[in-house]
């Protein structure tokens, strides 16, 4: 049988840190992290919006990883490169959506779990992510935080996820003071 046990008495149980959630319209090469995760849909070339701002800050090397069909872009598949102090992050890790057209909303919540998977599983403490490139409006995107915030509840060693987003999403945020309860605080730059 498992069982947790309960700790002696006058002995509390570690509790766990508080999380911040930070929005921000910066653009994602400015943001100070230690990893950013961004998403690729296979058929998604020339690449746009951050991956391609990422790419040509690499001098398009990821463009050259995916001509040469090194990385596709297939559903789950991971490619994680060095930021080579293009940028401030140390890592890019990109996730693999398969074809755009193939991909609907009923995936969203599939790729946000297994986001949260896969930065535990590399132990990241601070990462940035944009839910912006998945979802095609206001309404799907806060529905999309709302389920980002039910699997962070269960991270261990993320502190800090920093939300890069179009300034119209942010401002959207911060008007609606998303509240994401006592264990996340939330900030806005």
């Amino acid at each position: 049988m498992n069982r947790k046990c309960n700790p002696p008495i006058g002995v509390t149980r570690k509790q766990k840190s508080k999380m911040k959630v930070l929005f921000t319209s910066q653009k994602i090469d400015k943001v100070e992290t230690e990893i950013i995760v961004m998403t690729c849909y296979q058929d998604d070339v020339p690449l746009r919006g951050w991956l391609g701002l990422l790419d040509w800050r690499i001098n398009g090397r990821l463009s050259h990883i995916i001509k040469d069909q090194n990385y596709t872009g297939a559903p789950r598949e991971l490619l994680l490169m060095p930021g080579e102090h293009r940028f401030k992050a140390d890592q890019v890790l990109i996730l693999g959506l398969g074809a755009k057209n193939e991909f609907s909303l009923e995936y969203v919540e599939q790729v946000i779990k297994y986001f949260v998977e896969v930065i535990e599983k590399k132990r990241s403490e601070r990462v940035c992510f944009s839910l912006n490139q998945l979802l095609p409006s206001h309404f799907e995107w806060r529905n999309a935080i709302r389920i980002l915030l039910t699997y962070l509840a269960s991270c261990e060693h993320l502190k800090e996820l920093i939300l890069c987003e179009p300034l119209e999403l942010v401002r959207d945020a911060k008007r609606r003071q998303i509240s994401f309860g006592p264990q996340i605080e939330v900030d806005y730059l």
